[in-house]
């Protein structure tokens, strides 16, 4: 099961009634021109820009994309929000307060189910990682090229995020690697002209993406990738409104 400290203050925002769950204290939220999302965080304050629902949720959740069964909708408007809390707060307590004000707003209801499904499992591999740990107060930096990323002073789960959303599978960080590193990854050498034409199913990536990654990681980063059948937690959206209610 993908677990993470922000899914433990996660059961305790679901378990108290919606006016004890830690909240903003002010907030706003106005549709959005569709553009790029972008996200910015100090000690309490919050602001996205051009946010879907479903990328809302994602963060609010610490989820990967693919762990959210939801409607097909989800995404089709886009929002700006911005929000304070009462004084300092962590960004695993700031997720919290986006569940609750995406409670409030948004009438969200959920609730959570663990599926046997297919999953990538992300591990060290034999001879140890080639990830560079940092020491640094920065933003994490998480760059995409043409088929190659860079990290700078990036995590492990921005990797596992990635990588989640272009195979379109979850991928579930058995590493243990919890800091802070410089990492660049380029899949180019692997890629030849007759798979650069392919595609998978629905329009995806070609059906060797998963094969050509693994190598990559292996070779560049000293990390395995490889496909298992895993219990894994999925948010089943019971109910959202499309439109927030008044600020």
């Amino acid at each position: 099961m993908l677990y993470t400290p922000a899914l433990l203050f996660a059961s305790l925002a679901l378990a108290a009634p919606l006016d004890t769950a830690p909240a903003f204290e002010v907030a706003s939220i106005r549709p959005a021109q569709p553009g790029k999302q972008r996200i910015d965080q100090a000690p309490g304050s919050l602001t996205m820009r051009s946010y879907g629902l479903r990328a809302c949720i994602k963060w609010a959740y610490h989820v990967q994309e693919v762990q959210i069964d939801a409607p097909g909708w989800l995404n089709e408007a886009q929002f700006d929000i911005v929000a304070k809390a009462a004084g300092p707060a962590t960004e695993a307590e700031m997720r919290v307060m986006m569940q609750t004000l995406l409670a409030d707003r948004f009438k969200l209801v959920l609730h959570r189910e663990t599926r046997d499904i297919s999953a990538l499992v992300l591990s060290v591999a034999k001879n140890g990682h080639k990830l560079q740990p940092v020491e640094t107060e920065d933003p994490p930096g998480f760059q995409t090229g043409k088929l190659n990323l860079t990290g700078k002073g990036a995590t492990v789960s921005q990797l596992t995020d990635f990588f989640a959303k272009e195979l379109r599978k979850p991928v579930i960080d058995q590493t243990g690697l919890t800091g802070r590193y410089n990492y660049f990854l380029d899949i180019n050498a692997y890629v030849t002209d007759e798979i650069r034409k392919s595609e998978g199913p629905g329009g995806g990536g070609p059906p060797e993406a998963v094969s050509i990654i693994a190598q990559a990681l292996q070779a560049q980063l000293g990390l395995r990738l490889e496909s298992k059948k895993m219990p894994v937690e999925v948010l089943v959206i019971d109910r959202i409104e499309k439109t927030p209610s008044e600020n």
